[in-house]
């Protein structure tokens, strides 16, 4: 548990595929999307209390994000 109260994600700048940012449920595959797309060097602010709560797929392997809370 880490608590929080907002999470900046920003899909890294090199990665070829697609980041996609959800709850457990997330999935990046374009044909079944689940989630927040990010597209390499895109980011988004997310409203949680806990980093525990967000959970990443992506459509490459090994693509990679950057990430930044604010703690309470």
């Amino acid at each position: 548990s880490v608590p929080c109260l907002a999470v900046f994600i920003q899909a890294n700048d090199d990665n070829g595929g697609t980041i996609a940012v959800g709850d457990s449920s997330v999935i990046a595959a374009v044909a079944t999307r689940r989630g927040i797309a990010l597209y390499p060097t895109n980011f988004q602010k997310f409203l949680v209390k806990d980093l525990n709560l967000l959970y990443i797929d992506s459509t490459t392997s090994g693509d990679k994000v950057s990430y930044y809370h604010e703690i309470p």
